[in-house]
């Protein structure tokens, strides 16, 4: 790899890696003794970016560094103090996980240059040029990712006054997007500073009417940020979106797909053209877009904490199709060789994992067969791995024979449409619930019901059974989450949740019951001190389900919003997110290598493995 000598003049940069002065113009090559210029990345303005190997590190860490030169911006004291400046900026907003850290300020006769933490990754541009128009849960995420950071530098007192999508970027770890180049950034006006015009900057479509005044104030970011999301959302320049006729916004005009009226209404006060009418905070804005209120601006420290993430890629590596038809529910069996899904048309399906091949459907066709008669809504595979147990609408639960694939038996459950299922580690317990609360406890050998439990007063959502089989965790849309003996069914203790609870998991790690609900709220329960439990995080749209990996690290909350979620949950850090078109139905995570499978309403089955670089 070549090293690019800086100098302005060099009339030949380019020079072989083992040089440490330049060839051409004898400039030296290895800035501050130690950051070697491979690239030009951009040129702008206040000066030029590169590419650069900081050899002090071993191994040699990627950097960027900002050079600018008094020629092109002014004198050489205003360019001096106006680099100091922002290099005083920086060395405090870097501590800002979602902010590039800055390593070193060099000062030259010739230059000022900066040196900055290297984001590997796309800038949000970029990605609409490579992926097209983002959709609603994508651009959602992206506010409640970036709307704590212009709170942080809003409480610093400074301005950023280029928010547009080239100077945010997503890096390539999957890690929150992270807002770059503060070279237009500056304090706050005063009062009477307000009263002049100052220095008119920005880019245009992105600068707010104020700030092409030379007036920017804290609002003015928010412009810029709902503005690029507008352009995110369809594809369209900001000039594109604006009816000068009707004198309004008209972006909604030009998006492929509906926008939900929160996000609509966010977005619309972002983007107000009079500043009375805008935001005048992002936490307001945040505020708005999550009312349940959590989702609060953090310090530097907090926020390290907060959004810190593993540095592994998740990615899509498989897509099973099946048009006309939702799998409600998976399961995987006992082998890892087949996937059942339970089917919103009826449907029991049997899958090859490794081909993906259809193997074998259960269904009933014009009245013939031994299908269900309504949706499917769950599927469970005993652990001997020759019986499938499926839970229906129809009030129903089969067990079918995998060596026959024929039907054993039919548990009827007259009035009671079947929600979930449960079998306990050694299958000879079987646990069904309904929607009228009511819960059922089976001898799967006999067939027979031995234990019904009536305690929840609406629909119970999920069911579990602990690893020993002596426990039953249950929780309902009233809120409840109630823990039992089995096979007694004698209930040992109540929970109450401030929302229906839709799906709950259990780590033996920690002791703990983890719950997600129709608000949104992710939760844990202690089992060892029931008085204790604590929100873990706050979704904008209901949580559908959650998973946990084998081994008690990973946690995938799928959401109505098409959004998949991946924490290593005990360090409460989430580090990937993952989308479907349409709400998410199921998870489930492969034992043997971590990797997650899911399904959604919109007709897919998707298969995620972490990134192997």
């Amino acid at each position: 790899m070549n090293t690019l000598c800086i100098n302005p003049q060099c009339p030949q940069p380019q020079n072989s890696d083992d040089r440490d002065r330049c060839q051409s113009c004898g400039a030296q090559l290895l800035l501050g003794g130690r950051f070697r210029p491979l690239q030009q990345l951009g040129q702008g303005g206040f000066g030029r970016t590169f590419l650069a190997l900081d050899e002090a590190q071993q191994p040699f860490q990627k950097c960027v560094v900002k050079q600018i030169l008094p020629s092109a911006t002014g004198s050489a004291e205003d360019a001096r103090q106006r680099t100091i400046a922002e290099a005083e900026r920086l060395s405090y907003l870097g501590q800002h996980p979602q902010i590039p850290e800055l390593i070193a300020v060099l000062e030259s006769s010739r230059d000022i240059c900066l040196v900055q933490a290297f984001i590997p990754g796309k800038n949000l541009e970029q990605t609409l040029s490579a992926e097209g128009p983002l959709g609603e849960a994508r651009v959602r995420s992206l506010l409640l990712a970036l709307l704590p950071v212009l709170t942080f530098i809003h409480e610093q007192g400074i301005i950023h006054r280029d928010i547009k999508p080239e100077n945010i970027l997503l890096p390539d770890t999957d890690d929150l997007p992270v807002l770059v180049d503060f070279g237009a950034a500056r304090t706050l006006l005063t009062a009477t500073e307000l009263r002049h015009t100052g220095t008119v900057i920005g880019s245009a479509g992105y600068a707010a009417p104020e700030q092409a005044l030379g007036k920017a104030v804290p609002a003015s970011d928010l412009y810029g940020l709902g503005m690029t999301c507008v352009h995110l959302l369809t594809g369209e320049h900001p000039f594109n979106l604006y009816s000068v006729a009707e004198d309004r916004w008209i972006w909604k005009s030009f998006v492929a797909s509906p926008v939900g009226i929160t996000l609509t209404r966010v977005l619309n006060k972002l983007i107000a053209r009079p500043l009375a009418n805008r935001y005048g905070s992002a936490t307001s804005a945040l505020a708005d877009l999550d009312p349940a209120g959590v989702l609060t601006a953090k310090s530097p420290s907090q926020a390290t904490i907060t959004f810190q993430t593993t540095a592994t890629r998740w990615r899509c590596t498989q897509v099973w199709t099946t048009p006309g038809r939702v799998a409600n529910a998976l399961a995987i069996s006992p082998d890892g060789r087949a996937i059942a899904t339970a089917n919103s048309d009826n449907s029991v399906q049997l899958w090859d994992r490794q081909t993906g091949d259809l193997v074998q459907t259960f269904s009933q066709r014009l009245g013939f067969g031994s299908g269900h008669t309504d949706a499917v809504v769950a599927v469970a595979f005993h652990p001997a791995g020759q019986l499938l147990l499926t839970g229906s609408r129809d009030s129903t639960v089969k067990l079918w024979d995998l060596r026959s694939y024929r039907l054993l038996q039919t548990l009827q459950q007259p009035g009671w449409q079947v929600r979930a299922i449960a079998l306990s580690p050694n299958g000879d317990r079987l646990a069904t619930a309904d929607t009228e609360g009511r819960i059922a406890l089976w001898d799967t050998a006999t067939a027979q019901r031995s234990v019904d439990l009536i305690r929840h007063s609406q629909a119970v959502n999920d069911l579990i059974v602990s690893p020993d089989g002596r426990r039953l965790i249950s929780v309902g849309e009233e809120g409840t989450l109630r823990l039992w003996t089995i096979p007694e069914g004698q209930l040992l203790h109540t929970w109450t949740a401030k929302a229906g609870l839709r799906t709950v998991q259990l780590s033996t790690v920690e002791s703990a019951l983890i719950t997600g609900s129709s608000r949104g709220h992710l939760e844990t329960w202690s089992l060892t001190d029931l008085k204790d439990h604590s929100l873990l995080a706050q979704r904008s749209s209901a949580i559908t389900e959650i998973a946990l990996s084998a081994d008690n690290q990973l946690l995938a909350v799928g959401g109505h919003d098409s959004e998949i979620r991946l924490w290593q949950w005990r360090a409460n850090q989430c580090f990937a997110k993952l989308y479907h078109d349409w709400a998410i139905r199921d998870l489930l995570f492969q034992a043997e290598d971590n990797s997650l499978i899911s399904s959604a309403a919109d007709e897919t089955i998707r298969f995620w493995q972490a990134a192997v670089d």
